[in-house]
């Protein structure tokens, strides 16, 4: 019981050791982001090219695969 007392208080009286990164990213809008966010219009073109071939891959692959099978 007494060991016990003094590992809880050896604990909190010990601070956890806080890894920091090593490396130091500037908090501004956009700059997290892996593509730019400034050029709205290329910005929508590419998520409209990049969602529309994503949900129409699975219908033009259906398509194909009818077409071969008549």
């Amino acid at each position: 019981m007494i060991f016990a007392r003094a590992a809880i208080r050896s604990r909190s009286l010990v601070r956890p050791n806080v890894s920091r990164s090593a490396y130091h990213f500037e908090n501004k809008n956009g700059d997290h982001l892996p593509f730019d966010v400034k050029n709205r219009k290329a910005l929508a073109a590419k998520m409209v090219g990049l969602f529309g071939l994503g949900y129409a891959l699975p219908f033009v692959a259906s398509a194909w695969q009818l077409s071969k099978s008549q």
